[in-house]
């Protein structure tokens, strides 16, 4: 905001001091360069489009030449009306914040890299949009039917980890609001559910699962989690949740007696980050190598207000 008083006084200062014949010459390309950057504000804000892409801006003013909009673009970063997240990829700064401290959320910058591309923002990250933890997972996760490299990246900051599903496990997501101007791709509360029964070291571990299936019961569409189960085909997700189902005290109907049956015979661990050890309870094929006392505990006693 600072340096945009600065360039208000510069104006005044060229007026008054120079002579009429450079006025033309020194103020109207300074004038006509902040009416552009202005007009690539009002453009993208208009549309709720806060993060866009250079090709972006070039497609919205094609009558500009390509040097001169990255040259302005460029100038918008270094005067803190942008946040560049990457070589291409800007975030509007909002007026009222600090340019020298702001970052974009991390789903808005998870949302502007992934622009055209298929993917939704899952696990711990999905499990903080809907209300089912309370931790501050430093890493933002995104699913994606095509594989990304690096698979762990850094943008601003904030590290980022894209995951690959393949086409038969890439469903059950939505357009959600972030915030109270965006929306993203996200997996819905179901698949959420589904996916860190699948991979509980992307949550936080086995208690965090057994927490969103607590917290989450009031709300979960059953018919679709045992679908999405199904479409999944992952028999070790199954077992944790019907071992957590049942040891939470959770209601039990005809579809977990269905889906017992499907178990097969293979014996997985509960919790995959955990160590291999403990006992293995048969009835869900599971080997319990995290104390099932401690997760009920945790999850029946945590207080998520």
């Amino acid at each position: 905001m600072l340096i945009w008083i600065i360039d208000i006084y510069q104006w005044i200062y060229f007026i008054l001091k120079a002579p009429n014949k450079y006025i033309k010459q020194i103020i109207y390309p300074f004038y006509m360069s902040s009416q552009l950057s202005w007009s690539i504000i009002k453009q993208f804000s208009s549309r709720n489009m806060f993060g866009f892409t250079f090709q972006d801006v070039v497609r919205e003013f094609p009558e500009k030449n390509r040097i001169h909009l990255a040259r302005i673009l460029a100038n918008m970063v270094e005067k803190g009306m942008l946040y560049k997240i990457t070589r291409d990829n800007y975030h509007i700064i909002p007026f009222n914040a600090d340019p020298e401290t702001y970052v974009p959320d991390g789903h808005q910058v998870a949302k502007y890299i992934m622009q055209n591309k298929e993917y939704y923002i899952g696990y711990a990250s999905a499990m903080k949009i809907h209300g089912l933890t309370l931790q501050s997972e430093a890493k933002v996760y995104v699913v994606t039917k095509k594989q990304t490299k690096p698979a762990i990246r850094n943008f601003g900051g904030i590290t980022y980890q894209f995951i690959q599903h393949d086409a038969t496990r890439f469903f059950g997501f939505s357009s959600i609001w972030i915030n109270q101007l965006e929306q993203a791709m996200v997996s819905d509360l179901e698949r959420t559910i589904v996916d860190i029964a699948t991979k509980p070291q992307l949550c936080g571990g086995i208690i965090e699962v057994g927490n969103a299936i607590f917290q989450a019961k009031a709300r979960t569409d059953h018919d679709k989690l045992f679908y999405y189960f199904a479409r999944n085909m992952n028999k070790s997700a199954k077992k944790r949740f019907l071992f957590l189902t049942d040891l939470l005290g959770l209601d039990w109907t005809t579809e977990h007696e269905r889906m017992m049956e499907e178990l097969g015979p293979g014996i997985s661990l509960l919790d995959p980050a955990a160590p291999d050890q403990g006992r293995k309870r048969k009835k869900f094929g599971l080997k319990i190598n995290v104390d099932p006392i401690r997760i009920k505990k945790k999850v029946l006693h945590r207080k998520m207000s």
